[in-house]
């Protein structure tokens, strides 16, 4: 939108709706050259970022003091992995609801995690950097899911993470001689590794 005044008219009638349904157009508004504009987007983000961090807390507390509850356990978690991808929060305080994420992640993969919560945890201990720990999630993955093919695939990002060529292609080769089922979104992510057609066939 180029003209100023529909800019900000566009900005306050996302400020008068509901500002947490437009939290990437008001993280690009905060960006804008119009000052009136990231003024807005600024004060509405901010606002956001306030009313989540509060409910984040309550569930935080919810779940310390019901620590045996498993229902406790993954509302927090799910919680966690809504305001970790909202893109409400940056910089230290990403990292560290990120930290707290694979944490709680952990905790719940050790009580009754299936192949779903280890992607996830694995997925975010890529995310900060450890990918040491991300290899050990995807070994114990392997162990108990060996045929599961988003097991596989998280093994392909952790190759890729680590710049790894000779471990991303003896992992492709794992894929396809032991056959396993990617479905359609894991075909096409192998054959962007292998740079063939050779996937749609695993």
């Amino acid at each position: 939108v180029n003209d100023s005044s529909r800019r900000r008219s566009l900005v306050m009638s996302i400020l008068n709706d509901n500002p947490s349904r437009y939290i990437d157009v008001l993280s690009q508004a905060r960006l804008n050259e119009d000052v009136e504009v990231v003024h807005y987007a600024a004060t509405a983000m901010a606002q956001i970022s306030a009313k989540e961090d509060l409910a984040l807390q309550r569930c935080r507390n919810d779940y310390l003091q019901h620590r045996n509850s498993e229902t406790m356990l993954e509302r927090y978690c799910d919680a966690l992995e809504r305001y970790v991808n909202s893109g409400i929060a940056q910089g230290y305080a990403l990292q560290l609801q990120k930290q707290r994420y694979a944490e709680v992640l952990q905790e719940r993969l050790r009580k009754h995690g299936d192949y779903h919560v280890a992607c996830r945890l694995a997925q975010m201990q890529i995310d900060l950097g450890l990918f040491d720990d991300a290899a050990h999630t995807i070994d114990g993955a392997m162990e108990r899911w060996p045929d599961q093919g988003d097991v596989w695939l998280m093994r392909l990002r952790l190759d890729a993470a680590r710049n790894d060529g000779d471990a991303l292609r003896h992992t492709v080769q794992q894929i396809e001689s032991k056959h396993i089922y990617l479905g359609g979104q894991g075909r096409r992510a192998l054959r962007f590794w292998t740079g063939t057609k050779e996937a749609e066939r695993a």
